[in-house]
């Protein structure tokens, strides 16, 4: 729905002039806006999900290269 439609039927809001069919129209654009943002959230996260895969991985396999034999320390306590 374009800008101006939705002024024009804002307008007839105003008026009390609006039928059932423009109001629908509106609640069409409405859900159709609704379920694009909706998808475009879906694709965000989806792609924040696999990045965090790939990081999950590359700490997982520092570790494992890090476990071979040699520890780190950390601090060195006394005994």
């Amino acid at each position: 729905m374009t800008q101006n439609r939705l002024n024009d039927l804002n307008e007839k809001i105003e008026k009390e002039t609006i039928t059932i069919s423009e109001v629908a129209e509106i609640c069409s654009a409405a859900l159709e806006s609704s379920s694009r943002h909706a998808k475009d959230i879906k694709n965000i996260l989806k792609n924040i999900e696999d990045r965090l895969a790939d990081l999950q991985e590359k700490i997982q396999d520092l570790e494992s290269k890090s476990n071979l034999g040699f520890n780190v320390i950390l601090e060195d306590e006394e005994d």
